[in-house]
């Protein structure tokens, strides 16, 4: 089992917009602002030495690349415009790829270009108090280098930090691109921490649905399937931009990680599905929920017809009887009171019997 890390929830602040007319290219950044400070930091490694700097400065942190081992810009925080150009400059980005990783509602896709790769994406984590976060994530992948994009320090990456650190495994003795695949398929691994964790919800409001017990059951199953349109609008473009990986022929790819983004697409393809039958089930969920709603209502509404089919006749005698004419039959007859009540109490008895031979109770 993968380490897993969430991250803590960020404060919201005020959100960017770019101006409409704007020219292409225009550096906006559109989301929130969730860290004070743009964080760089460059891990270079080989397959027997690793170093990590960090620097505020991103001239000066370019300026310690090696092409003769694989470095590693992580980037937290895009509001700061600048230190995105700057860093498009030195790997000549198209301005048009630098305005989709400040556009924080982008859908995910994969693009290729003649010197790099992009991807942008989702990363997806639930807060302490269960609701979804989204982070907008983009990578730059080069021949012997990485940029990653995060709107703030999530420490979502922290797990292959610390497989570079030990040395284990084949990351320090890989190319860029299996770290690439790494950091994707970390991404990946916490949609199915979301998705199990939607499970476990359905399950409980279906117990709670069938029970017939709390009354804030609609809210919950509106909160799931907001929950599940984020996660689909997550998954399934995803899962249509790595179709251009299936073709093979990317001189970034070596050929020895194509097996891994093959297992990156399996992934998407059954997280597709999952997401599928669990929108059904949500949808089938409110069905129930309101079917059941309705029947107690139809049972209620049920009762009180009952209720007014008995008393209708009763009232209709005690309105003659409360009548003040002075010549009435029996008004003054000792036992015309008691004869009165009588006849409503067999009258009421006499409905309420052929009802139920009628089964309507």
């Amino acid at each position: 089992m993968k380490k897993r890390h969430t991250p803590a929830a960020a404060a919201p602040s005020r959100k960017n917009s770019k101006r409409p007319g704007a020219p292409p290219g225009s550096l906006v950044y559109t989301g929130h602002r969730r860290q004070d400070e743009v964080t760089l930091q460059l891990v270079q490694y080989t397959g027997d030495a690793m170093q990590t700097v960090a620097d505020t400065d991103a001239a000066a942190l370019l300026g310690r690349l090696d092409a003769s081992r694989v470095n590693w810009i992580a980037l937290s925080g895009l509001h700061e415009t600048g230190v995105i150009e700057t860093i498009g400059s030195r790997f000549s980005i198209d301005p048009l790829v630098l305005e989709d990783i400040l556009h924080a509602g982008h859908m995910p896709k994969l693009e290729e270009h003649a010197t790099y790769l992009f991807l942008t994406l989702k990363m997806l984590t639930r807060n302490e108090d269960g609701a979804i976060e989204q982070e907008q994530i983009s990578m730059l992948l080069g021949e012997w280098w990485l940029v990653t994009f995060q709107e703030k320090d999530s420490r979502v990456f922290d797990v292959i930090r610390d497989f570079l650190s030990s040395g284990t495994g084949r990351l320090r003795k890989r190319r860029a691109d299996y770290l690439f695949y790494r950091l994707l398929d970390t991404v990946v691994d916490h949609y199915f921490v979301i998705l199990d964790g939607m499970e476990d919800t359905l399950t409980r409001i279906e117990e709670a649905v069938l029970e017939q017990n709390g009354a804030t059951i609609s809210g919950e199953i509106l909160a799931a399937r907001k929950d599940m349109l984020a996660l689909r609008r997550a998954v399934l473009p995803l899962h249509e931009s790595m179709r251009l990986l299936a073709q093979r022929d990317l001189p970034l790819i070596t050929e020895g990680t194509w097996g891994f983004f093959d297992d990156v697409r399996d992934h998407l393809a059954h997280l597709g599905q999952t997401i599928e039958h669990t929108r059904e089930m949500i949808t089938s969920l409110m069905e129930l929920h309101m079917t059941l709603n309705a029947n107690r209502m139809n049972a209620v509404m049920k009762t009180l017809t009952v209720f007014a089919a008995v008393f209708m006749p009763l009232t209709f005698l005690a309105g003659i009887y409360g009548m003040n004419f002075e010549v009435m039959p029996e008004l003054g007859w000792r036992w015309g009171y008691p004869l009165a009540l009588g006849s409503m109490a067999v009258i009421a008895v006499g409905m309420l019997i052929y009802m139920r031979r009628r089964k309507w109770l």
